[in-house]
């Protein structure tokens, strides 16, 4: 899709997305959602692991040896080395009002999203309300703050300290709220770290105010585009934007909720949640995993079929530097968005071709 000059916000454009909401809520499920009972834990395929019985939101190292993830939706944030199944916390020598992402940036430090104070009242432990934090790997003093707004997940260069979020009204002000996808650069000024080189990339008036954003990933090898969802844009779309041009393309190109999650190493696919049959801004639940080449064909391969088992899914899927293995979580329908009982490992080297 070619890049849409920015509009302005007329009422008009907030009420069509509403009533388009509106109009396509109870469109029919896909066959075969829910008619197994039971848990995917009981029949999984030899391509299929166990990794941790809790856990959410994984993200590899650059080697390739650790998995990041956090014990809650907002939580401490923990490192799994994978050959010796040790694990360890990252976030218990400072306080803190718990964490919703963790990130490895390129130079093996970390990037954290979360919220900057307790709010009594506010739902979900803050989750909504995110800042973006640096935290040295060596682990000797507490998370510096960025003092940017995070809303869900950032993206991380592999490349060098380039990075992407997400600024977010969307949900305070769903028709007319701010949903902005920045880009900067965290450097190091006499021990601490900061923002630099900030630049708004995309925003909802590239939609017609028709979609939410969130930033996921920068497409190997050269990070020259930046991929991330458009929530509500057609059920919700993978698309991508060249940093250079500007100009925005549609990967999914289909009526389903499409979410990016993690990009494959050669920039060739991305592993999405994928709900078929949706219609609505937001999904039902019954979300797996496939595989979206990002060739604009908009063809993906299923690789998960967890929502045939009743009340479950699979969600958050990242991929290993090398290709080979794809760390993802057992989503439970009915939890908060992004929930996990426990992650698991998909060997693509032993799956069928």
């Amino acid at each position: 899709m070619n890049r849409p000059g920015r509009i302005g916000r007329p009422l008009h454009i907030g009420l069509v997305w509403l009533l388009l909401a509106s109009s396509l809520v109870g469109c029919g499920r896909s066959a075969g959602v829910g008619s197994r009972t039971g848990s995917p834990m009981d029949e999984l395929p030899i391509w299929i692991s166990p990794l941790l019985p809790s856990g959410v939101r994984p993200d590899w190292s650059g080697d390739g040896n650790h998995l990041l993830y956090l014990d809650a939706l907002v939580g401490d944030v923990y490192e799994l080395e994978l050959a010796t199944g040790e694990r360890r916390i990252l976030t218990r020598h400072f306080e803190h009002r718990g964490f919703t992402r963790a990130r490895y940036l390129a130079n093996g430090d970390l990037l954290l999203c979360g919220p900057v104070r307790a709010v009594e009242d506010e739902a979900e432990g803050g989750r909504w309300n995110a800042e973006m934090w640096y935290l040295s790997r060596s682990l000797e003093g507490p998370a510096q703050p960025l003092e940017t707004p995070c809303f869900e997940g950032p993206a991380v260069s592999r490349r060098d300290m380039q990075i992407a979020w997400t600024v977010s009204e969307s949900r305070d002000d769903p028709l007319f709220g701010a949903s902005e996808i920045w880009t900067g650069r965290v450097e190091f000024v006499g021990g601490k770290a900061r923002l630099v080189d900030r630049r708004k990339r995309v925003d909802r008036g590239d939609f017609m105010y028709l979609a939410h954003l969130e930033s996921q990933d920068f497409r190997p090898p050269d990070d020259r585009e930046l991929l991330f969802t458009a929530y509500a844009y057609r059920g919700g779309e993978v698309m991508g934007i060249d940093l250079e041009s500007g100009e925005l393309t549609n990967y999914s190109r289909a009526w389903a909720y499409d979410e990016a999650e993690g990009v494959f190493p050669d920039g060739e696919s991305i592993a999405i949640e994928r709900e078929v049959d949706t219609y609505t801004a937001v999904p039902v639940g019954d979300i797996d995993i496939w595989r979206l080449p990002l060739d604009g064909r908009g063809v993906p391969e299923r690789l998960t079929y967890f929502s045939e088992y009743r009340g479950y899914g699979a969600n958050n899927p990242v991929i290993s530097p090398d290709g080979r293995k794809m760390a993802f979580g057992l989503r439970v329908k009915g939890g908060g968005h992004g929930n996990a009982e426990g992650m698991l490992l998909y060997d693509f080297e032993k799956a069928p071709r």
